[in-house]
């Protein structure tokens, strides 16, 4: 069985080229120690039901596989990266269950092309490939992407109010500021320029209006707190009781690591 990351992207400019593998984006996102478990199966299997997953469908058609069993600890299209981690994570055990001599950077690729190909992603597989937080300094596919990575322990609070179209939201707002708040952030890379510049480019790009609400409740307690993008949903720390009003909270902690082996 493999675990993936779920990550959480705190702002981002996409970089569309001419292929999937040189498509990205430039940004920060943060693994969670929560994700996706995916395990060998007869069909594909999405917390125990059969669902259309074309980002997942894309891989094991690629691999020839004939199904993966996938558990998610958020549910998809809110912002967390599960159609990443769930590519991925397929990859990985399609390739050991068929014994596929890949080598590591081409599992990590074809999950990326995955997702750009199903827009349901730009930059979320290359977080989940590294672990920790993870900026984003050249796009394209993990094995070409530049990136840099910090391991700071951090302990957040998520709520979750809703969903938000990835492909939509790509072609809906304009998120040229997140180079800009990523050249800002790593002039000053901390915890707490991390949520400056993340509150920014919410703020900026206009998405911030949803959950304006919840981010001043945040702050008004005395915590730090953004929107995840591209999600109807928001990261806070020291927020929980404040985030308790808008929704049940989830505690979560960076995870250092990215996709893994978790055993038989």
């Amino acid at each position: 069985m493999f675990f993936a990351p779920a990550s959480i992207t705190c702002f981002f400019t996409p970089e569309f080229r001419k292929s999937p593998a040189e498509t990205g984006s430039y940004g920060v996102g943060i693994t969670l120690d929560k994700g996706v478990r995916a395990r060998p199966a007869d069909r594909l299997l999405v917390n125990g039901k059969e669902i259309s997953f074309p980002t997942v469908e894309y891989v094991l058609e690629a691999l020839n596989g004939r199904g993966v069993e996938i558990e998610t600890d958020f549910p998809l299209g809110c912002g967390f990266g599960m159609s990443g981690a769930s590519a991925l994570a397929t990859a990985f055990t399609i390739a050991e269950e068929k014994r596929l001599n890949y080598s590591f950077y081409r599992l990590a690729d074809l999950a990326h092309e995955a997702e750009v190909v199903n827009r349901t992603g730009l930059g979320d597989v290359v977080c989940q490939v590294h672990g920790g937080i993870v900026a984003r300094l050249k796009p394209g596919c993990p094995s070409t992407a530049r990136v840099d990575k910090f391991l700071w322990r951090v302990k957040m609070d998520v709520v979750i109010m809703g969903e938000l179209d990835t492909e939509e939201m790509l072609e809906s707002f304009d998120f040229s500021i997140g180079r800009r708040c990523l050249k800002d952030f790593l002039r000053d890379p901390t915890v707490n320029n991390l949520f400056v510049q993340s509150k920014r480019f919410a703020i900026e790009t206009g998405l911030v209006e949803d959950v304006r609400d919840v981010i001043e409740a945040v702050e008004a307690e005395g915590g730090m707190a953004s929107m995840v993008m591209l999600g109807d949903a928001v990261f806070a720390i020291n927020g929980y009781n404040a985030l308790k009003e808008f929704g049940q909270p989830v505690e979560v902690s960076l995870n250092p690591c990215g996709i893994r082996f978790l055993g038989l």
